[in-house]
């Protein structure tokens, strides 16, 4: 695939996922302390977003040794630890990401999982895992919408969950395929192409930046159709007990 096209389809997807998350957390604003927590979230994750493309620009994503471990797969690692973090120790960033539809719609940019095929057709990428990571993520895109239209009902939060649950699936079997096909000390299977090209500018985005922002919200919302404690509303620290 050209790689101008290529570019111009992966910096405009995180630019499109970043501008609609933002969108989310501001909608979702009741008081000033959320509004400023919906601009600097925003403000972090488009920082996020430019330090991201700046380092697979430079390459510092792509394997540097056979005997070391994918700089994917320690990003990875550093990024998740990181949001987790934040999520646990700030309920208001957790009351701005209640809205279980909105959550769920973001989702459709796994489209992105037919350009996987496409690379593959082209010789670019290993079947082994662009297959598997290419449908798994056009299933969850295109579903996204549908699932989206009801989860507010009792068959729909249950079809929410099965999705969610699905969709988190889907990723941690497109990471561990890539680690399992790409050059290094973690490579199980030996074939050609390997998955190196996803460490590459533009395609590292992919694991680096929206792989990660993808499980994050689908535990997000899991946890929440779970019904798990998530933000509790501040008036319920209030109310004296009886």
């Amino acid at each position: 695939m050209d790689t101008t096209l290529l570019t111009f389809i992966v910096l405009g997807l995180t630019a499109l996922v970043v501008t609609a998350l933002f969108f989310l957390l501001w909608g979702a604003r009741t008081s000033a302390r959320n509004a400023r927590i919906a601009l600097v979230s925003g403000g972090m994750l488009s920082v996020w977003a430019v330090v991201a493309t700046t380092l697979a620009y430079r390459g510092v994503f792509e394997p540097q040794a056979v005997e070391s471990f994918p700089p994917v797969g320690v990003n990875l690692v550093v990024v998740l630890s990181v949001l987790f973090l934040g999520l646990a120790t700030s309920v208001s960033l957790r009351r701005l990401l209640t809205r279980q539809s909105d959550l769920i719609r973001l989702h459709v940019w796994r489209l992105v999982g037919i350009v996987f095929l496409l690379l593959m057709v082209r010789g670019q990428v290993p079947a082994l895992w662009a297959l598997p990571a290419g449908i798994g993520d056009i299933l969850i895109g295109v579903t996204a919408p549908w699932v989206a239209s009801d989860v507010e009902t009792r068959h729909g939060r249950r079809r929410a969950m099965i999705w969610n649950l699905f969709g988190m699936v889907d990723l941690i079997v497109a990471v561990g395929l890539g680690v399992m096909t790409s050059p290094g000390p973690t490579q199980v299977f030996q074939i050609a192409p390997t998955s190196e090209l996803m460490a590459h500018f533009p395609l590292a985005l992919v694991p680096t930046f929206l792989v990660p922002l993808a499980f994050v919200l689908h535990v997000t919302s899991l946890w929440q159709l779970l019904g798990g404690t998530w933000a509790p509303h501040p008036a319920a620290t209030l109310a004296p007990s009886r």
